[in-house]
């Protein structure tokens, strides 16, 4: 029989982890969705040691393990590349993982958009945390201090 991790705080609303962002609780995918939303990826760069997709509007998110939070490193730049370059980013969506052990885990997943008439559409498996090390660029309105945030003190159970 499997046994399931513990999990963060999830949001009312979206069933998404929630977490501090700024020092406010916030939903992971609503954060995201507020800036990321349709927004296509035009690079990967690795930016103190971290890989980072980079979307049109100059926002970056950074690639963190799922089920640790540490930087993506086993990522093939080239791969990823050629794999996300030119997609959008069309949502957020949980799925629960079998760890090798037999426990369970929940996995946090990006969903990008199809390449061509095609092809399909990928997701990303990334750390609910990728959300409070969004780098957003000048002008965004829910960058840090412009008071933007809808976050809460605290999550609500």
């Amino acid at each position: 029989m499997a046994k399931r991790m513990a999990a963060s705080p999830h949001c009312p609303r979206e069933g998404s982890p929630m977490v501090r962002i700024h020092g406010r609780w916030e939903c992971a995918a609503e954060y995201l969705d507020r800036c990321l939303e349709g927004k296509r990826v035009m690079d990967v760069v690795q930016l103190k040691g971290v890989s980072h997709y980079v979307f049109d509007d100059g926002h970056m998110l950074p690639l963190l393990c799922f089920c640790c939070g540490e930087p993506l490193d086993t990522l093939d730049p080239k791969r990823v590349r050629m794999s996300i370059l030119g997609r959008r980013l069309e949502g957020m969506s949980l799925a629960m993982v079998s760890k090798e052990d037999g426990s369970e885990l929940e996995q946090f997943r990006l969903e990008f958009s199809k390449k061509g008439l095609f092809s399909k559409g990928v997701f990303t498996p990334v750390s609910p945390l990728a959300a409070a090390g969004l780098h957003h660029p000048p002008g965004c309105p829910y960058a840090p201090g412009l008071g933007k945030g809808k976050g809460k003190d605290r999550p609500r159970s």
